[in-house]
Formats: C-alpha cells, structure tokens, sequence
C-alpha cells in the first residue's frame, strides 16, 4: 500500500527488471548517473545485475512514462534479508520522490519473499543521502567501515575515501506508538 502511494506521489511506474535489454537500459542510466568514463569501473557491472536478476534478487526500475529514470539492485543476504547495493536517479526526477517510491518497492519485493530487512551502505558526507536514509526513511546504523571499498574509479567517487555507514532498514516497520492519556485526562 505505502509503495502504491509512494509510486502514486512520484508519478512512476515500478517493476522488476528482467532480461538483457532492460538491463542494458538500466547499465547506462547507472553509467550517467554516476558521470561514469569509459574505463571507469562501473557502480554495478552489467553481468554481475543479470545473475542477480536471474538468481532471484532484487533489480528494480522506476519509469517516468516509458522512460527510465531511476534503478536499485540488491542481493539476497545470509540472515534472510536483502542488501541493496546500488540505488540510483536520473538527475531529471531528482526531487519527485522516485528514492523513496524505489526503496518502497525493495520493501514490498522483500517482504512478498519473507526477508526481514534491508541493509545498505552509503557515503556518511553526502547530506542529501544521510538525511534521505537516517531521517526519511529511518534507517538504522548497525556499522562504520571506514574505507569499506578501497580506491573506486566510477565518476562520482573518484579520489575519495570509500568510509561508509551499513545501515538496516526492517521490512515490516516499526509501529507507530500508541498514544498515551491527554494531560486533561491523566
């Protein structure tokens, strides 16, 4: 339900994405969004997104009419869960809440397989991101790694260091918590 309204908000249509060609579509949205040169490693390489999308893990679009303009791929994990390992926006739909109608479908796709939460990691130092996931979403911090990913040459991280937060995000969310008495009442 909360995907539907999500999705509904950012006037996308979701979908597991499947076969070469979708993909494909989905490497070069990736590509641009993370300003990725030719001989940039990339932030997912397209073969390692087809097993996942042919072993049973998660790779999902968000299409702006028919265009692509937003993907997410995870990983199924050990402990019953997904790892989402790359999520990304077209720079065009920033700001339409295709994040947050993204990170809702990894929800509602993990919660149809009985996994219990969603981890991630991402760069602590980029604000937009920190608020999105510690504050929109509440997501959790379970772990700091400092240089988690060595030296990575894909646009956007060149020459940093790779420190990351690994957050959890559980599939069922909390509840809300039940209201106490009214000072008038108590």
């Amino acid at each position: 339900m909360v995907e539907l309204l999500a999705s509904a908000r950012a006037g996308v249509r979701l979908l597991s994405l499947h076969g070469t060609a979708d993909l494909q579509r989905a490497d070069r949205l990736l590509r641009q969004i993370w300003g990725t040169r030719p001989g940039d490693d990339p932030p997912i390489s397209l073969d390692v997104m087809c097993a996942v999308a042919h072993i049973g893990g998660y790779v999902g679009g968000a299409f702006l009419d028919e265009e692509l303009v937003g993907v997410a791929a995870g990983f199924l994990a050990a402990d019953r869960s997904l790892h989402s390992h790359v999520a990304g926006v077209a720079a065009k739909a920033r700001g339409l809440g295709v994040g947050l109608a993204l990170k809702e479908h990894q929800r509602a796709w993990a919660a149809e397989r009985g996994l219990v939460a969603i981890s991630w990691t991402f760069d602590p130092l980029v604000r937009r991101n920190a608020y999105f996931n510690l504050v929109k979403l509440g997501a959790k911090v379970a772990e700091y790694l400092p240089d988690f990913y060595g030296p990575m040459s894909d646009g956007i991280n060149d020459g940093d260091v790779s420190d990351r937060l690994f957050v959890t995000w559980p599939v069922t969310p909390d509840p809300a918590p039940a209201a106490g008495p009214s000072e008038a009442g108590a």
